[in-house]
């Protein structure tokens, strides 16, 4: 800067004013340059990227996609492969329409577990397939994100095995609230591309200024800043959430900076970093499908604690839904060994509780084979009814609602429960259960056990029937393994009694009102447990102790192979009787499609009867 000389001004200064004036120039002048935005000049000689990365896929992110688009701007969105089309997540067609606009797809795993805590088998799995999945939907799949930053060695090394040219950590760069004496940028290329570090999760409680902030002090070493964002959100919004108001400003202010006195651009993570599309490798696999009889049930006595959660057993996860307040413990009052798991369940609008091994790839959750059948057992105790709930896995990963037991009753003291399921779905590849509690009450369980269990029909002259004298107390007032069921309008009432033709117990229907239909006790509508299996082209004598004040008939049911019960046939009536009689009668041969058989003595108009020792026995 040129300082005019006094002299033009028609005066000339004494020496030392004249020194003064000058010192006084070059100090306005050093003000001047110290005023020039040093950001400007630093980053025109150090360009800055700045990455806008989304975790999961949900649905809302889509907000932010069209964000992006309308600032002329791309981001990289990491998918869990196993998520989309799920509630709350972007369908597969959204995807598609995201990748279609230029922005890019990278891998999440499977389903979002702390990997640190899984097996390297498993590690491979969630790692590999999620990669795998979204190369075959049709995407360059090259960048991948750690679930909850949670990583090791181990998984760095799966992680490039796997196919992907770099990984993003989260933290140990400078954010709003922490590391203020950390980096304002990561540098490019990283230090370690499997390690990649950027600013804490962005949240809710970060401001426009506090983003803006991020920016402008990176762009004074130059360099990258990625960004890690979830839920795009307005109200109601979780913590890891940014609203669209606060990321339409953000993209606005930043869109200008890209400008040639400031080089600050919007990248992705490819290109931000380059490198090609790695092939495809193949996952690990599950383990296969246990032999006939053995339990394929990990850390079954639940003897092993979850390091991350000490209530939990390691290898099982609590689950449920609905509105209820439920606690999960680990405790020493086992069946065998040192601990069980206890489930208290001290209110409850709606909804269930349980414990079932972690739905996961394979290291937890027990693997199936088509056509075969299971026996999933569970030692309890409960003061509430429970039940069993499956659950199964497909090819994607993705876990859901499968079937679920009759309900079982009540037990003071250590009672085995089993349930034979039906043959898995042909999409199940895994399953996955757990003792249910749906009531306010405590449940314990113990000693969990899963495994292939061939069931077929009884020989020739064997009773086909599961507690065939009713002695054994089940669920909602009738015998384990036994229900009522009927049609029409007609108010049944059933009572277990005393009157018994064998052993202690019966089972009374009376019909205190009726318009028209029926009502009858049968073997529950569960094949393989307690509706006997049948061969087809044979005949089948059925048998029942009864006494009644009307006039009675057997009224049979038929599943077919889809697990699907119909009605079949029905019998004679029988006669009123005051004293236990015995009421008999054989079948026709059993009709081509038939998997199982349940029957009842039905009651069809007002009165009452009273049975007991049953039986059914092919010829």
């Amino acid at each position: 800067m040129t300082v005019e000389p006094m002299s033009r001004q028609g005066t000339k200064p004494a020496l030392g004013l004249r020194l003064l004036t000058v010192l006084a120039a070059l100090s306005t002048a050093a003000l001047f340059i110290i005023s020039i935005p040093v950001a400007a000049h630093a980053s025109a000689l150090r360009p800055l990227s700045v990455t806008l990365t989304f975790d999961d896929g949900f649905a809302d992110e889509l907000a932010a996609q069209q964000l992006l688009q309308q600032y002329g701007m791309r981001g990289t969105f990491y998918i869990n492969s196993s998520f989309i089309g799920l509630p709350g997540y972007m369908t597969r067609a959204q995807l598609a329409d995201v990748a279609a606009h230029g922005h890019e797809i990278g891998g999440h795993t499977v389903s979002h577990q702390p990997l640190t805590t899984l097996s390297a088998d498993e590690q491979d799995r969630q790692i590999c397939q999620d990669r795998n999945v979204l190369l075959s939907w049709g995407y360059a799949v090259t960048s991948f994100a750690y679930p909850f930053a949670e990583f090791s060695a181990t998984t760095k090394t799966i992680a490039q095995h796997c196919g992907y040219n770099s990984a993003r950590a989260v933290g140990d760069l400078r954010s709003p609230y922490s590391c203020s004496d950390c980096p304002a940028t990561e540098t490019i290329p990283p230090a370690d591309r499997f390690e990649i570090r950027t600013p804490d999760d962005v949240e809710s409680n970060w401001t426009l200024a506090n983003l803006q902030n991020l920016v402008t002090r990176a762009e004074t070493t130059g360099g990258w800043l990625p960004l890690n964002l979830h839920h795009v959100c307005s109200t109601g919004c979780p913590a890891e959430s940014i609203s669209p108001a606060v990321l339409g400003q953000f993209l606005n202010w930043l869109r200008p900076r890209s400008s040639p006195t400031i080089r600050t651009t919007v990248k992705t993570v490819q290109q931000a970093l380059g490198g090609s599309v790695q092939p495809a490798v193949a996952a690990v696999p599950a383990p296969a499908p246990g032999a006939p009889g053995v339990n394929t049930v990990r850390n079954a006595s639940l003897e092993t604690a979850y390091a991350p959660d000490p209530n939990l057993p390691d290898c099982f996860n609590s689950a449920g839904y609905g509105a209820n307040t439920t606690t999960q413990t680990r405790v020493t009052d086992a069946h065998s060994g040192t601990y069980a798991s206890r489930i208290t369940v001290s209110s409850r609008t709606d909804g269930d509780a349980k414990l079932l091994p972690r739905f996961d790839l394979g290291q937890c959750s027990s693997s199936v084979a088509q056509g075969r059948t299971y026996q999933a057992s569970v030692w309890y105790k409960s003061d509430v009814q429970v039940f069993f709930t499956m659950y199964k896995r497909n090819a994607l990963g993705q876990w859901s609602y499968w079937t679920q037991s009759p309900r079982m009753a009540p037990a003071g003291t250590w009672t085995q429960a089993t349930w034979i399921t039906p043959a898995p779905p042909a999409d199940a590849l895994a399953v996955s259960f757990g003792l249910t509690i749906d009531s306010v009450g405590t449940l314990t369980t113990d000693d969990y056990g899963f495994a292939d269990t061939a069931v077929g029909p009884a020989p020739p002259g064997a009773n086909a029937l599961t507690n065939a004298s009713l002695e054994t107390d089940g669920a909602d007032g009738f015998p384990q393994c036994w229900t009522g069921t009927g049609f029409g309008t007609n108010t049944p009432v059933w009572s277990r009694v005393t009157d018994a033709a064998d052993g202690t117990y019966a089972e009374k229907l009376e019909l205190t009102a009726w318009t028209d239909g029926d009502a009858k006790l049968i073997p529950s509508w569960d094949s393989a447990n307690c509706a006997p299996l049948v061969t087809v082209g044979s005949t089948y004598t059925l048998a029942l102790s009864y006494k009644s004040t009307a006039t009675t008939f057997l009224t049979l049911y038929r599943q077919d192979a889809a697990g699907n019960w119909a009605y079949w046939t029905q019998s004679p009536y029988f006669p009123v009787s005051a004293a236990y009689t015995t009421a008999t009668w054989t079948t026709p041969a059993v009709p081509a499609g038939t998997r199982a058989v349940t029957f009842g003595l039905t009651l069809d108009k007002v009165g009452e009867v009273t049975t007991d020792r049953y039986s059914m026995i092919a010829n």
